[in-house]
Formats: structure tokens, sequence, C-alpha cells
């Protein structure tokens, strides 16, 4: 029987957050509700098999699904561990079959997962360091940004189905815009350019087309770019990853607006500030 949420019930996929929206020469602080994104580390028959990030809850049927998608199981779960982690959520699953986990296996990453097939959580965080380079900005500033990016997108004024990623001076000048199926290879691209080009250090905004995650705000911080930028909403791992490693978080970029989940010290609040907790996402 398929289960129901009980609406009475803590909801562990929603993640509640304050933020500042700036819109219409207005600024006022807001109460968002994020989709909660957490890192999932499977280990099958005490090897390390996959990472994966999900939102929490029935992270048992996720294992089960997903060992017998890849035909690695059939018979079902012998064991059944699960152990939250500083990091994210830990597996530890056995199986009858043990010739499938001898040899070393890791899922392979898709177009729309940058982290997923990572065999565990603990490098997620290795080797990327606070943003600290400053650069203010507004809502108006990334509107002009996102325009100009917007007018270099052939792929998608032809076909509706690519995603952008672009990098731009704050001013509204784009140094680099890529088009991808994966919005995560659309950032490589950019960053790759900026790295080719030696134009990294004059990137000061990192725009995507889509949401934001984990992954995206990962890939901003290791190129030192202080600010990202997307027109859709962020994941609640990207806002608190964004926070930790110094990044200024905006989504919902559009129509003269922008909603800001982290670094506000980059923010110029140069606007009519409207009476705090008086409006909802």
């Amino acid at each position: 029987m398929a289960t129901r949420p009980d609406p009475e019930e803590e909801n562990p996929g929603i993640s509640p957050c304050r933020a500042l929206r700036q819109e219409e020469g207005r600024e006022t602080e807001v109460a968002e509700e994020l989709t909660t994104e957490r890192p999932l580390q499977i280990v099958v028959n005490g090897r390390a098999f996959s990472m994966t990030m999900r939102t929490p809850g029935a992270e048992r049927y996720l294992v089960r699904g997903l060992l017998h998608a890849e035909g690695i199981c059939s018979d079902g779960l012998l064991s059944y561990e699960q152990a939250e982690m500083e990091d994210g959520t830990l597996v530890n699953v056995r199986i009858a079959d043990q010739a499938r986990t001898d040899a070393p296996r890791t899922l392979a990453s898709t177009s729309s997962c940058g982290i997923c097939g990572r065999e565990s959580t603990g490098r997620l965080f290795e080797g990327v360091y606070p943003v600290l380079r400053e650069q203010t900005v507004s809502a108006a500033d990334l509107e002009r940004i996102h325009r100009n990016a917007g007018q270099l997108q052939r792929t998608f004024r032809g076909t509706g189905g690519s995603h952008a990623a672009s990098a731009a001076k704050a001013g509204g000048e784009v140094l680099a815009l890529f088009e991808d199926i994966g919005r995560h290879n659309a950032v490589d691209k950019v960053v790759g350019f900026l790295l080719e080009n030696g134009l990294a250090e004059q990137a000061d905004v990192l725009t995507v087309s889509g949401r934001v995650s984990f992954e995206i705000v990962q890939k901003c911080a290791r190129a030192g770019i202080p600010i990202l930028s997307a027109i859709s909403a962020p994941s609640s791992l990207a806002v608190e990853t964004a926070g930790r490693w110094g990044i200024t978080l905006a989504g919902f970029c559009r129509e003269g607006r922008a909603t800001f989940y982290s670094g506000l010290h980059r923010v110029r609040r140069s606007m009519t500030e409207l009476p705090t907790g008086k409006e909802t996402a």
C-alpha cells in the first residue's frame, strides 16, 4: 500500500529559510521554503557502492530500488542500517549475492547530477575554501546580467531544451556563456573557459538558468567567484554551503526581483525597506 504523508508531521523534504528579497525598488525579509538536499552514501556488503544527492525520506526504498535497477539485488536486503553523519546520511546494507559487489563499482554520473556516482561524502568539502573577494550587487544588476546572457543563448532559442551558465562582471559585461543539456556541464564549460583565458579573477557573478544544487555552489566556490545567481530556486544544501564558503547566493532572479539567501554583506542595500516578516514566499 502506498504511504501518504501525515499533514501533522514535519516534512523532511522542506527546509525553512529566512532570506532578503529585492523587487521593484523595495526590499524586505521573507520566509522561504527550500527543497531539502542531502548526500546519501551507500555501502553494500562492506564496500563503498555509490553516493547520491537526494531529498531525505524513504531511504530504504531508494536503496532497494537502486540496487534492483542496477541488477545487483533481486532477492531483497539481508540487513539495512542507517546513520546520520555530519555531512549526510550513511546506509549500510547486506545482500546475498556477494559476487556482484566484489569488483569495484561506481555508478556513472549523468548530465543532470554532477556529484552522483562518487563513493563517499568525505571528500565533498575537501579543497574548497571560502571566497573572500568583495563585490557589491543588487537585484537590478543581476537582472541586467541575466538579460545580457539570455541574448547569447542561441541553442535555447532554437530548441527550448538547453541549460545555460555564464560568468559576468558586476556591471553587466558577460565574459563567457555556454549552453548544454546539463546545467553542470554548462558551468564546467564556463569555468574552463575562464581558466584557459586567465579571466577567472575578473568574474564577479556566475549565473545558471535553472535551480541551484550543492554541486553548482561547489563549482562556484572552487572557481573563486563570489556571487551565484539563478533564475530558479536553490536547495537547502546549496544555501547552507554557500554560507559556509562565503558566496552570495541569489535565486528567482527575474522580472526585477532577486531573493538573496546568503552573503548579504555583498548586497547593495540602498533601497526602500519594507517592514520585516510581513511576506512569505
